[in-house]
């Protein structure tokens, strides 16, 4: 009989673990049938998408509560499906303020459930380690010190990995990619990479572009800039700021490894990114600013003494435990301003000893992130549960 697994991923990050991991589910077991929610990552690598969540991607409580009942129809479709269709085994990938209420579902009609990328209990509210606890059958995490956290408390965990290890490398050389843009090679190159959500690049790119000015007037007069656009938003959300500036960025239309590879340095929206460009070896900035509610609600919940990710993995000692250490500057809220990003940036620009004690920890997080093949070893473990599951 054909096995069922239904897959839950709600943002483009989740949506691409969630096409790795399919596509390793199928190498392994070809008669599996997946289906659920993501996007079009998951659904080119053979997916039965029933609803796309990554369309919808917001963060912070007053942008969730203006979608709350897109919200709630996309749950209630979610619980149907498990009447439905009856999968053998639930997937939750990241998405965690949809998910763990997802795992109740599941849990309640018997149907095991085995989470891939962890919410972020070391960042606020642990307890509800406790919730994972009662409702996980497996949880897959993909940072060392996960693991700790997990065990420490008696939940099943298996460390994979990070599947941005093997798949975040350009695929040109510098030159190549900067002849591709129609930009010059051997002039700098400064990459503004201001989120993949709207709200994001509403307040984020504004200040990017006004750091740029700033910076234009201190860096060499043939410093270019390259802006990298997620592909899933509207041209408008961009151009509306853009027209507004005095800098005139180089846009890329896609994300691409190769041309945030070919920057000297970056500007970055807190997120993912801030891994991906440690992966790549990029000199970086950090920035993030939301809403005030949003803002203060976080600085009530979240427990750490540091945002990005990059720094989070940095930082992170043998229990679990965040610690204050940065590697990169973060620029939050209210100290995200164009002056203050922008002379930071030029001093980075001209001490080489700095940007290069950078590189040196991002290849020390890169080793604490495993080897390659975390979707293979993250599929191997969930056909496990599987069978566990008869």
């Amino acid at each position: 009989m054909t096995k069922k697994i239904m897959l839950i991923a709600g943002e483009s990050s989740g949506d691409l673990h969630g096409a790795h991991l399919a596509a390793e589910l199928f190498a392994l077991e070809p008669d599996l049938q997946l289906f659920g929610f993501g996007g079009s990552g998951m659904k080119q690598a053979g997916v039965e998408i029933l609803v796309d969540p990554t369309e919808l991607a917001v963060i912070g409580i007053v942008e969730v509560l203006r979608h709350l009942g897109t919200f709630q129809a996309m749950f209630r479709k979610a619980a149907a499906t498990l009447d439905e269709r009856r999968p053998d085994v639930v997937v939750l990938i990241d998405y965690p303020g949809f998910n763990l209420r997802f795992a109740r579902e599941a849990k309640t009609r018997g149907i095991p459930v085995v989470y891939f990328i962890s919410p972020q209990i070391w960042a606020w509210d642990p307890g509800r380690i406790h919730k994972i606890k009662s409702l996980v059958s497996r949880m897959l995490v993909v940072f060392p010190f996960e693991q700790k956290i997990y065990e420490q408390a008696g939940v099943p965990v298996t460390f994979v990995g990070h599947p941005l290890v093997e798949h975040v490398k350009p695929a040109l050389s510098r030159a190549e990619s900067l002849q591709q843009l129609g930009l010059e090679d051997r002039m700098p190159v400064v990459g503004l990479l201001p989120g993949s959500r709207e709200g994001e690049v509403r307040r984020i790119l504004p200040i990017f572009l006004a750091a740029g000015e700033r910076m234009q007037k201190e860096l060499p007069s043939t410093t270019q800039f390259l802006l990298i656009k997620a592909p899933h938003l509207d041209w408008e959300i961009y151009r509306q700021a853009m027209t507004r500036s005095a800098l005139k960025p180089k846009v890329v239309e896609r994300w691409d490894y190769s041309c945030i590879h070919s920057c000297d340095f970056v500007l970055v929206a807190s997120g993912t990114a801030t891994l991906e460009c440690a992966l790549l070896e990029r000199p970086m900035l950090i920035a993030y600013k939301t809403s005030w509610p949003t803002y203060f609600l976080s600085r009530l919940l979240i427990k750490i003494p540091v945002i990005g990710l990059v720094n989070v993995v940095a930082s992170a000692d043998e229990n679990g435990r965040i610690t204050d250490k940065k590697i990169v500057p973060e620029f939050i809220q209210h100290s995200a301003s164009p002056a203050l990003i922008a002379a930071t940036a030029i001093q980075l620009w001209k001490e080489a000893s700095w940007r290069n004690k950078m590189v040196e920890d991002f290849r020390k997080i890169k080793h604490s992130l495993g080897e390659t093949g975390a979707s293979r070893r993250a599929a191997q473990t969930i056909l496990e549960e599987l069978r566990k599951a008869g």
